[in-house]
């Protein structure tokens, strides 16, 4: 396959994982918070602009895919869930704050393509930040989530990797992280429905 095939094939697989987690909200099967999905919104679309300008041209297609999940997965639990009130925990609130500033230093550095991709690098850091409460919720309610749609996330970043021509920290650092995170979330959730021969319809 091509570079371009595997771009067009990661988009789609990350697109699949995304409409695949929606479904699974809609029908109230997991219980994501939707204040951390709408930061996640925030973060993604500067993941997307800071990816472009540092020029990760294999994950473009996959980073507006990416961008649109979480808007779409946060808009249907708040449709579903309409009795439940959502306040911005201090980490979140520094997680927008963090995403501002990676909107800043794109801003500035966006025509210096030696310096444009750390503020990429910032926002990776500030998505693991954003991180943090899902993975708390996995580990401490491993049945809140299902490991499957992480698991096809990250396996679409991985896929991303073959469309990589240049080996460049820039280009590796989103499909890296991306794999890698995805997997962590889901392991505590795999963990748990191993240990109690859980039923496949609890992983999908």
């Amino acid at each position: 396959m091509s570079a371009e095939s595997w771009m067009y094939l990661s988009a789609t697989v990350v697109a699949v994982s995304g409409f695949y987690y929606a479904f699974h909200a809609w029908r109230r099967n997991i219980y994501p918070n939707p204040v951390s999905w709408g930061v996640w919104v925030v973060v993604g679309i500067a993941l997307f602009l800071t990816a472009n300008t540092s020029q990760a041209d294999a994950v473009y297609f996959t980073n507006i895919v990416a961008a649109w999940n979480p808007f779409l997965i946060a808009t249907i639990i708040l449709v579903r869930v309409r009795d439940r009130i959502y306040n911005l925990s201090n980490r979140e609130k520094q997680c927008l704050v963090f995403a501002f500033v990676g909107y800043f230093l794109w801003f500035v550095l966006h025509d210096m393509p030696t310096f444009a991709p750390w503020a990429m690098y910032w926002m990776v850091g500030v998505d693991l930040f954003a991180l943090w409460p899902t993975l708390t919720q996995v580990r401490e309610k491993p049945m809140s989530d299902k490991p499957i749609p992480w698991m096809i996330f990250g396996l679409g970043f991985g896929l991303s990797g073959f469309a990589i021509d240049d080996h460049t920290i820039a280009n590796w650092i989103i499909p890296t992280y991306m794999f890698l995170g995805a997997n962590f979330v889901a392991l505590p959730m795999i963990i748990y429905r191993v240990r109690n021969n859980s039923l496949w319809r609890e992983w999908v």
